[in-house]
């Protein structure tokens, strides 16, 4: 006798793999939002269906340790991977300053909001500011992926940043919890120099595993593609878990890695590369599907809809906009492309590629159980996620 599970699970993959061809096909035509955010729509259907036990489906939802533990590594790997080094120091000090002082500023307006709309504590109100502040590097990629008129240094200073300042926050998002959360009372200046030390770190460990993996390729002379897939995969997820062993943030050594581990192909061996990427390519476009099809799917099953009004909703695309927006207003000054200053096109696209996405909603999720605000900061999270990336693509095409 068949395991009927297991007969569902294959039947399920199937199906998904036809709908996935199914939409790349419409979307191309219809020429509104990428793929994956079809994907998104059609996981927030089927959540919707399930919720309301209109069929009888099986049960999805966002595990936060598989989204970062599992996913998020392949992702960030494939979309740094991606980046030229070269070009991406022209960018590095914009890219950082966005991601650091940017986040600040954001984190502290949405703070600020909280604490006097919802009266929550100010700690916990930074804590969510922090959380929700973060462009997604997944969702940025997948937005960006299907535009063919920007320059490389733009996609550069976007998908850059958005991967540092996931990095960043995750590390900030990690230092609150540990004064909130934690038994033992610690001061604001042990936080900050252990943070620093960190972001460092994991910088550090990317970079020292990057270059083993490329060291380790020229001692191991095999032209099979699978070897240099194997590497990359395993420089992937270990930077990944290092890291986390260590407490630094797992997002930077991946994007460490992968900026160390070289975008350049060897001379003699394109066909190898070229092998290399189609398989990456792949399995960003997999995984990729999958993050957004649970994120979809999840909303009814994990936000807490009884608590949404026309209230909440307002404040959550009030917040949502304003908080990138001011924090671009204040730092554009001293934000440079192509050794000129950015111009209002560029204000405008860099506010609306700051699409939230499903590891604002991980961070959430790892939050205790007992924590009386998780129910709203949830809800909220997944309003701004949703509408930055059902609305923003559109308003992008626009600016374009």
């Amino acid at each position: 006798m068949h395991d009927s599970s297991l007969i569902t699970l294959i039947v399920f993959v199937i199906s998904g793999l036809v709908v996935l061809n199914a939409l790349s096909y419409y979307s191309e035509r219809i020429m509104l939002f990428p793929s994956v955010i079809w994907v998104l729509c059609l996981g927030m259907i089927y959540g919707a269906v399930n919720h309301f036990e209109l069929l009888h489906l099986p049960e999805v939802f966002l595990d936060p340790n598989i989204i970062l533990f599992v996913l998020v590594p392949v992702l960030i790997f494939a979309a740094a991977k991606k980046m030229c080094l070269h070009h991406f120091r022209k960018v590095l000090k914009e890219s950082s300053i966005l991601a650091t002082l940017g986040i600040v500023i954001s984190m502290v307006g949405v703070a600020l909001v909280l604490y006097w709309v919802f009266h929550v504590p100010l700690l916990e109100s930074l804590l969510f500011g922090v959380i929700v502040s973060a462009t997604d590097p997944i969702a940025v990629s997948a937005i960006l992926h299907e535009s063919k008129d920007l320059s490389t240094e733009r996609k550069m200073l976007i998908e850059g940043e958005s991967i540092l300042n996931d990095g960043f926050v995750v590390a900030v998002f990690a230092t609150l919890s540990v004064m909130i959360f934690g038994t033992e009372e610690i001061s604001l200046a042990l936080s900050g120099g252990k943070l620093v030390v960190n972001i460092l770190g994991a910088l550090a460990l990317g970079v020292v595993l990057g270059r083993l993996a490329r060291f380790l390729l020229r001692v191991w002379k095999n032209k099979a593609p699978s070897l240099t897939v194997n590497i990359t995969l395993a420089l992937a997820f270990a930077s990944f878990l290092l890291a986390e062993t260590f407490h630094f943030p797992g997002v930077l050594a991946v994007f460490a890695g992968a900026l160390a581990f070289g975008y350049r192909p060897d001379e003699n061996n394109d066909k190898v590369q070229g092998a290399q990427e189609q398989v990456w390519d792949y399995l960003e476009y997999i995984v990729n599907s999958i993050l957004f099809f649970l994120l979809g799917a999840s909303f009814f099953s994990q936000a807490s809809i009884e608590i949404i009004t026309i209230t909440l909703v307002v404040i959550g695309v009030v917040v949502l906009f304003m908080s990138r927006f001011i924090a671009l207003g204040i730092l554009s000054p001293f934000l440079r492309i192509e050794k000129e200053k950015i111009t209002r096109q560029d204000f405008w696209l860099l506010n609306f590629s700051g699409s939230r996405g499903a590891i604002s909603i991980a961070l959430i999720l790892l939050l205790p159980n007992d924590f009386s605000y998780k129910p709203l900061f949830l809800t909220i999270a997944f309003i701004m996620v949703f509408v930055s990336l059902l609305v923003y693509p559109i308003i992008l095409k626009k600016v374009l």
